[in-house]
């Protein structure tokens, strides 16, 4: 019976590894693409604001007449579309909840992880919180 037993306790143990490596590599995508579009958003609004400060200021920054009021309300159009593709993107792909429960997750099975190596808890109490890991992260450990 025991060769059953450890067999178990092993697959389960690759199980935690395997979730715990995919939970890893999902956060860190999520947390690139919240970064990247947030200074990308940032970015283009201050610099957005820069231009239109800086034209009321002191007139037309590129060129000058008419050409030059028109390339930099066509620079600001521009720098102001990429600020809101950003902001909406993020939104759109729901990436300030998504990264959470990327976290969340992360951090349960380590401290799954943690519990196995050091041998401070059963591993029938281990597989019922790695299957609650399991059923409530379901998006973050899912096979690609």
């Amino acid at each position: 019976m025991q060769p059953e037993s450890d067999s178990r306790q092993s697959l389960l143990n690759q199980r935690i590894q395997s979730s715990l490596r995919r939970a890893e590599t999902y956060t860190l995508g999520l947390r690139k693409a919240y970064t990247r579009l947030v200074v990308g958003g940032l970015t283009s609004s201050a610099a957005t604001t820069l231009i239109a400060g800086g034209t009321a200021l002191q007139g037309p920054l590129l060129g000058s007449g008419t050409t030059g009021w028109r390339i930099t309300c066509i620079v600001a159009a521009l720098l102001s579309l990429i600020s809101a593709i950003c902001v909406g993107a993020g939104q759109q792909l729901k990436l300030g909840e998504r990264l959470p429960q990327g976290l969340l997750c992360v951090g349960r099975l380590r401290a799954l992880d943690m519990a196995l190596a050091i041998g401070s808890r059963g591993w029938n109490d281990i597989a019922i919180e790695y299957e609650e890991i399991v059923k409530g992260f379901a998006e973050v450990l899912i096979d690609e």
